[in-house]
């Protein structure tokens, strides 16, 4: 396990390197995997901002979005433990983009996902007074947007 200025780096040259593969403009897909639900998001072309899209729940239903989109990267939740450790979710997260690198050919950033949905839901809830079940309709793809949105907000500090 690194220090945790030590996985700062680490994450700041990693996203440096994305951003070269992707370019400076371009549409980022955000992605918050769930083995049920996945919720997309997406940024606009000069990644300012990310937007909720969808929810999915299958792979084969970005085969149209992808390319009508003109995505070029792919930013995806790493659902970690809470001690920074993979387990399952992780491990499935990692399969389904391994399918999509090798389906997109497209780079791919892994942002830590920890709390992300439980802090997305008390947004909506305590923020945007949504129930319970409108709350379950749309978190994914809020979370996924969150994820992006922090990707993106990091890439205005790299030069």
């Amino acid at each position: 396990m690194y220090p945790k200025r030590n996985m700062e780096k680490i994450q700041a040259v990693l996203c440096a390197e994305f951003k070269k593969n992707v370019g400076t403009t371009g549409i980022l897909m955000g992605i918050d995997y769930g083995s049920v639900r996945i919720g997309i998001a997406l940024s606009d072309e000069n990644r300012e901002t990310a937007r909720p899209f969808k929810i999915i729940s299958k792979i084969r239903e970005l085969d149209d979005l992808v390319p009508a989109r003109n995505v070029v990267g792919f930013v995806i939740g790493l659902p970690l433990q809470p001690d920074g450790t993979e387990g399952e979710t992780a491990r499935q997260a990692r399969l389904f983009a391994a399918r999509l690198e090798e389906k997109y050919k497209l780079p791919i950033l892994w942002i830590d996902e920890r709390y992300s949905s439980v802090e997305t839901e008390d947004y909506l809830k305590n923020d945007c007074f949504m129930r319970l079940k409108q709350r379950r309709q749309i978190l994914d793809a809020h979370v996924a947007a969150r994820l992006l949105q922090y990707a993106l907000n990091f890439f205005r500090q790299i030069k």
